[in-house]
């Protein structure tokens, strides 16, 4: 019986590190921390809206056993370690998953920068289904315009 309080006690840890974003406090995120441009914030916030709902906890399990991970849905398969893939970003998947997303960012700038060297790919954006569907050929501009419609120096009320 102290086995169960003790994998809840991991479980609530656990659950702890995710967070769930407001779409401008996410952006504003990007821009402040990372200096992040605001054409690239703006496909980067559509692009965790629609894979996530701005979840860093948010997982889904593909048909084909493969595995997304976090705000930008990063797959197992050839990007994060998880004993199924390539790992091609250096990290375990679980680092995905953080409320600090620094090692998302990263790998989600590694899928773009390898999915831009394929040719006829796109522009790396490409490599996200939410990207394809909901993102591209959109007005992105007005999309964040209630995020960016306040002076750039301002604290955004969450």
């Amino acid at each position: 019986m102290r086995v169960l309080p003790l994998l809840l006690l991991v479980a609530l840890v656990g659950a702890s590190e995710a967070k769930i974003f407001r779409k401008c406090e996410f952006a504003e995120l990007l821009e402040r921390r990372y200096r992040l441009s605001r054409e690239d914030i703006k496909n980067w916030v559509c692009i965790a809206e629609y894979e996530s709902s701005f979840n860093t906890g948010a997982i889904n399990r593909n048909r084909n056993r493969s595995v997304d991970y976090g705000i930008f849905q990063i797959n197992n398969k050839y990007w994060c370690d998880s004993s199924y893939g390539k790992n091609a970003c250096g990290i375990p998947c679980s680092d995905l998953m953080s409320d600090d997303i620094t090692a998302a960012l990263r790998c989600a700038e590694a899928v773009r920068r390898d999915t831009e060297g394929f040719r006829g790919r796109g522009n790396g954006y490409t490599a996200w289904v939410a990207y394809n569907n909901k993102c591209k050929n959109r007005d992105l501009d007005r999309y964040m315009a209630d995020c960016w419609s306040r002076p750039s120096n301002s604290i955004y009320p969450f």
